[in-house]
């Protein structure tokens, strides 16, 4: 069974829809782009900042934004309430990415005021490390407004079984639909690309490279990484480890400074965040993937390496498994003692080893994570809660 767009539009609510929004952005536009390809409409609508207008040009579809008035942690914009209550109406579809600010809060106010359904994707930020983080903030936020957005949504969304058990947990009886991200596989199609980039880092010429690609934030695990990088001493088997993501909360200051005290400043490249053409030049340039988080919800970064055939490590802490399980990566526990255990397994594989497990992650990505497939299940969703389908698989009750 396939779901289908009718004429009703998906609303997209988020707090950033630009390169500033992390991983949530880049799903909400390959959502978008496959709804268009199957004949839907869609409207995106968002908190204004510094690359608002320049990462939703020609996007093709409405694009709403407001600006922030007072705290941007809080993001309470009055600009994007008035448009979107003048934009949404009774036969839309409400989908929520991400929680804590106020977009939520004004997502659940749209859906009582005009009747639709509303969906919301937490996007890991429900995980227990991710709760943990600023807690106390979290708590308030819990008890002020976000319990109850999420205790009243039609539907919630996990990008996978693990994710789903941590809603659970957090106490939440809604039906939940478990659909992972997807991948584009023609846009993330990697070939003889990494020369380029190659110039403008001279220091990874003639190395093997080994690449972290996601915001540099103390979540992704990269001082267990850099620890286990002095300790298995890597670079003598000629690798560098090549950092790459926007700088959050200084973390990249004190990871340079980490590397300096290790002395492991010279295998350590930190290149800042890529994005589109470059960010596909440093893939193809890559010959291993990492990614050491100790929270994820389903890292679409995970995916990207996978299309572009790149043996990977990752915690479980990443809720991949089935790359694991196809013989595609080498899991092991988030923590300084896994990210060790993962470099020492893979430099112990040689080359031909680590091109069948890229291939074989190519394989798993292609066969059930590209947006068509992920897309379509979402459509059932949304046509279950309007009562135009039966329940679909996907959907978890209790």
């Amino acid at each position: 069974m396939t779901g289908q767009f009718p004429s009703r539009r998906v609303i997209h609510i988020t707090s950033s829809i630009s390169r500033n929004g992390g991983g949530i952005p880049p799903v909400i536009w390959s959502l978008v782009r496959q709804t268009l390809k199957t004949g839907g409409d869609s409207i995106v609508a968002g908190l204004k900042d510094a690359h608002f207008e320049m990462d939703s040009r020609d996007a093709g579809v409405s694009v709403v934004g407001g600006r922030v008035v007072g705290p941007r942690a809080l993001g309470f914009s009055p600009e994007l309430r008035r448009a979107l209550t003048f934009e949404v109406r009774p036969t839309d579809a409400i989908h929520v990415h991400g929680l804590w600010m106020y977009p939520g809060v004004l997502a659940a106010s749209l859906s009582r005021l005009k009747g639709c359904k509303r969906v919301v994707s937490p996007h890991g930020m429900l995980e227990p490390w991710a709760l943990k983080h600023s807690s106390s903030k979290k708590k308030l936020a819990g008890w002020c407004f976000e319990r109850q957005n999420l205790r009243t949504a039609d539907c919630l969304h996990a990008l996978c079984n693990q994710e789903a058990q941590n809603i659970r947990n957090y106490g939440l009886r809604n039906p939940v639909a478990v659909i992972p991200n997807g991948i584009d596989l023609a846009e993330n199609a990697v070939g003889s690309k990494g020369a380029a980039v190659l110039q403008e880092f001279p220091q990874l010429k003639e190395r093997q490279i080994l690449l972290f690609l996601s915001r540099v934030h103390p979540k992704k695990g990269l001082p267990d990484l850099l620890q286990a990088w002095a300790k298995t001493r890597p670079h003598e088997k000629n690798w560098v480890l090549l950092v790459v993501g926007p700088n959050e909360l200084g973390h990249e200051q004190e990871l340079r400074k980490l590397a300096d005290d290790l002395q492991i400043s010279q295998y350590v490249v930190f290149t800042g965040p890529a994005y589109g053409e470059k960010k596909q030049q440093l893939l193809s340039a890559a010959n291993g993937f990492v990614l050491p988080s100790h929270s994820e919800g389903f890292s679409v970064a995970v995916l990207e390496a996978a299309a572009a055939r790149l043996p990977i490590i990752l915690t479980k802490e990443c809720n991949f498994p089935e790359l694991a399980a196809a013989g595609a990566a080498i899991e092991v526990p988030a923590g300084q003692v896994g990210a060790t255990e993962g470099l020492v397994r893979f430099l112990a594989l040689n080359e031909t080893d680590r091109r069948q497990m890229g291939s074989k992650g190519y394989e798993l990505v292609k066969r059930s994570y590209t947006w068509p497939a992920v897309a379509g299940q979402m459509a059932l969703v949304y046509d279950w809660l309007e009562d135009k389908c039966p329940r679909p698989d996907c959907i978890l009750t209790i």
